[in-house]
């Protein structure tokens, strides 16, 4: 065989053992690039760690949007890899049916499956978000406004589900004029600010909840630039707890996701769904979210 130079096909060796001890991972590159990402970036990183710890191989997949990634099912879904670990998945695509289609075994992570059957490891967003508005109304504020990123994206829907959901509970109206969808790329920030900020005085937020700390530490170098003070003049929440988040001027007040241990369970819970031995399989978990007061919220100002 060396005369002739041939090298035994390592995806043949795989499937006559039945294992290729090489885990999937699937992202999305809509937004930036995922190794760089202060979100995506950690969990990515262990995953590949806790892979290794346990002597499992990592290969990444990813195309710009999660229609391209069902569209191109068929490179990941080759036999290639014993499983797969879905980074916040668009659950309006067809991914998932498509992986059951297929019979591949898999596990999504920062994201809640709404199919009965597939595992999933998040953090309950609606309760943290909540947590979050009862903070800025306890600090008095009632014109609140929440920014989030594309209700698609990680745990974002839930999110603006707890914002109103706990509004409702302190006998606020949901005021549509005070929510805005918008891309989670942070050069819809300023566009969107200018529109708050352009409502009646009376209708101006005192407070902001941005959908994620990008959003929120972008928001916050807007305002300000137009002048205004933070927390004095308005006050901001974002979510997540990105490195970023604890060093901005002011330090940010946000909801701290455990986004290392998002990448660890991911491949435990995977390798325990691959592991046939194991009669009773992981459904996945939601994590605890912690909420940390910094220094972008105060009381509201008094005119």
């Amino acid at each position: 065989m060396q005369e002739m130079d041939y090298h035994p096909s390592a995806l043949a060796r795989g499937l006559s053992r039945k294992k290729m001890n090489l885990v999937g991972v699937i992202f999305s590159r809509m937004f930036s690039t995922p190794l760089t990402n202060p979100f995506f970036g950690p969990i990515l990183d262990e995953i590949v760690a806790t892979g290794m710890d346990l002597h499992q191989s990592t290969a990444f997949f990813t195309w710009p949007t999660w229609e391209e990634i069902e569209a191109n099912h068929t490179v990941y879904c080759d036999g290639r890899v014993d499983g797969l670990i879905l980074i916040a998945p668009d659950l309006d695509s067809n991914i998932i049916s498509t992986l059951r289609r297929r019979g591949m075994r898999f596990v999504i992570v920062a994201q809640t499956a709404r199919n009965e059957g597939v595992t999933s490891i998040d953090i309950d967003n609606s309760g943290a978000a909540r947590t979050a508005t009862n903070h800025l109304l306890a600090l008095g504020h009632r014109r609140i406004a929440m920014v989030s990123g594309d209700t698609w994206a990680a745990g974002m829907h839930a999110r603006i589900d707890g914002f109103r959901q706990a509004l409702g509970e302190a006998g606020i109206p949901f005021d549509e004029d005070l929510v805005y969808e918008v891309s989670c790329s942070v050069k819809t920030v300023p566009d969107t600010l200018a529109k708050l900020l352009h409502l009646p005085v009376d209708k101006q937020p005192t407070a902001i909840f941005f959908g994620n700390d990008e959003l929120a530490l972008a928001g916050i170098a807007h305002l300000q630039h137009l002048g205004l003070r933070v927390p004095e003049d308005i006050s901001v929440i974002g979510f997540d707890d990105i490195a970023a988040a604890a060093t901005s001027n002011p330090p940010l007040t946000t909801i701290r996701q455990p986004l290392s241990m998002f990448g660890e369970m991911a491949v435990t819970s995977l390798l325990s769904l691959l592991d046939d031995s194991i009669a009773v399989k992981s459904t996945g978990a939601v994590l605890e979210a912690e909420f940390k007061i910094r220094q972008s919220t105060g009381p509201v100002k008094r005119c």
